[in-house]
């Protein structure tokens, strides 16, 4: 569970800390009458399983605690920028850290309530390397929630996003059931042609995953110890639903950074 420590939020890992590995060498009987290297050096796995040591704070937060800790120097924030050129067939550009995507319904309580996050949070949050290491947690408390709804944040939209998000929010159920114990997930979004042709009957066959072709209308919360409350719409029926984290399926769209990228990279 995220911990708080000297005003830091701290992730503990099950590999961190861990003890140095020690420098395999050849025996004592070995070395006589050569001049043999007595240490021979890290075998692949060990070399990997020593590196993942080294650097399992996941992420930087710029606290320097590495370069303080390292006794052989090898951490060198010094190091000059240097402009590289590079031949390549393609070029990918990509939003990087940037959460860019079209605005949806105000009333889902994005950017008001901690426990209400957009997909992409929801991915990052899922990755074994992610801030988490893979596990569900509300941003609000660091509690793992009972119950998770992901909803359409442009249930009006075209046939090719409903199906895109629906897969996603379908795959990403399936990680997070499989990373949290006993979590139960609804999915709620109108249900394109090709959804219900290809997916819905393996998504309606998958534990601990609820679908429901609806659109959701509005979150509310009392204080911070309170549930959120999702009200949606199915069928022309309002309902209303609790739940302790909200995941929004958006719209992603290209950054002005982007398009000014592309230009130069013709």
């Amino acid at each position: 569970m995220i911990y708080e420590k000297e005003k830091r939020y701290i992730i503990p890992f099950g590999d961190v800390p861990s003890e140095r590995a020690e420098m395999p060498e050849i025996s004592v009987d070995e070395r006589r009458g050569n001049f043999l290297e007595v240490e021979t050096g890290f075998p692949e796995d060990m070399a990997v399983t020593e590196a993942k040591r080294c650097l399992g704070c996941r992420r930087c937060l710029g606290c320097a605690l590495c370069w303080a800790e390292c006794k052989p120097e090898a951490i060198d924030f010094n190091i000059p920028d240097e402009e590289l050129e590079l031949e390549f067939d393609d070029v990918i550009i990509t939003n990087g850290q940037d959460n860019v995507f079209h605005s949806f319904n105000s009333r889902l309580g994005y950017g008001k309530y901690p426990d209400v996050i957009i997909d992409l949070q929801f991915e990052r949050m899922l990755s074994p390397t992610g801030p988490t290491n893979g596990m569900v947690l509300s941003p609000l408390d660091g509690r793992i929630p009972a119950n998770v709804a992901i909803v359409q944040g442009h249930p009006e939209d075209d046939e090719a996003h409903l199906l895109s998000s629906l897969v996603f929010g379908v795959n990403a159920s399936i990680i997070a059931i499989d990373n949290t114990e006993d979590l139960k997930v609804t999915l709620i979004s109108p249900f394109c042609q090709s959804f219900q042709e290809q997916f819905l009957s393996s998504a309606e066959n998958i534990p601990g995953l609820a679908v429901i072709p609806g659109s959701p209308i509005s979150v509310e919360k009392g204080d911070d110890t309170q549930p959120l409350h999702l009200t949606y719409s199915k069928n022309g029926e309002e309902f209303r639903q609790s739940f302790d984290l909200i995941v929004v399926l958006t719209k992603p769209k290209v950054s002005p950074e982007q398009k000014t990228l592309m230009k130069k990279l013709s």
